[in-house]
């Protein structure tokens, strides 16, 4: 189920030049994924891949116009110059809002799909993931604070230079500093992913066809962030900004070949939208 989530996380994302084949084989794609983590028999293939086709045909008539609005309005904003701190922060609660929207469309839906689990499957699922998260905990054990950051500023580095292309010197060290700026937040989150897990597992061994579990349920799955401690909302909501700000602090340093790439990488996903859309 968390697989399942995470693979239409995949369409969310819509960056870089896979946008197109992962969405037009998103239903092999969640198989995929949701093979690591349970077996499904041929029935409850059968049901997840009926809902998946009702899910695709949602989010392509429903959802991709509204991403489209979205980067068409982002375009324009980056066109006009710089942006503020404001409207970055504008950008990302969008961005949260859409995740929600998908949230909420598919609870009732995969509440429907647990109904059809086995216990043994139940097992399995959360067997997987907390294999899964003491893999990334053991891994990370394994690196000092210093390689932490070191491996974090290499992963901002590639995720920004998808966009705006290479960047110089000066403007990796700044990179650099910015993110030894970020509050850490890896523990709070694995606490509440565990904490959202074992109220998962407890609800699926105790599934009942009836609608008091089904809204409990629907609830879980589209409201986890109720797990979340006071610690971690409010460092994420700090580094929220503070990204924001990095932003910011970076537009001033863009070349106008950089500004130009950043431009041509938003009207490429604005046109891979066009396309899905129109299909």
């Amino acid at each position: 189920m968390a697989r399942v989530l995470a693979a239409i996380l995949l369409v969310l994302g819509l960056s870089g030049c896979s946008t197109t084949f992962v969405y037009n084989n998103l239903n092999w794609l969640v198989h995929w994924y949701l093979d690591d983590y349970v077996d499904l028999n041929r029935a409850q293939k059968k049901h997840f891949d009926s809902k998946m086709a009702d899910w695709l045909a949602w989010h392509r008539n429903q959802q991709l116009p509204r991403y489209l609005d979205d980067l068409q309005a982002l375009k324009q904003q980056l066109e006009t110059g710089e942006m503020t701190v404001l409207q970055w922060q504008e950008v990302f609660s969008r961005g949260r809002g859409h995740w929600a929207s998908l949230l909420n469309y598919l609870a009732p839906d995969l509440a429907d799909l647990s109904l059809l689990l086995t216990d043994e499957q139940v097992e399995s699922l959360f067997t997987a993931l907390e294999k899964q998260q003491l893999k990334r905990e053991e891994e990370r054990e394994e690196l000092t604070p210093q390689e932490r950051l070191e491996r974090d500023v290499e992963n901002r580095l590639e995720d920004l230079q998808e966009w705006t292309g290479k960047l110089n010197s000066t403007q990796k060290a700044d990179v650099a500093k910015w993110t030894e700026g970020f509050q850490p937040t890896f523990e709070a989150r694995m606490a509440y992913r565990r904490a959202w897990q074992a109220e998962a597992k407890r609800m699926l061994l105790m599934r009942e066809d009836n609608e008091s579990w089904r809204q409990g349920f629907i609830e879980l799955l589209a409201r986890p962030q109720v797990f979340q401690s006071n610690e971690l909302q409010l460092a994420d909501k700090a580094n929220r900004e503070h990204y924001a700000n990095m932003l910011v602090s970076m537009n001033s340093q863009l070349s106008e070949k950089q500004k130009r790439h950043i431009l041509k990488e938003v009207q490429a996903l604005i046109d891979d939208l066009t396309d899905l859309i129109s299909q």
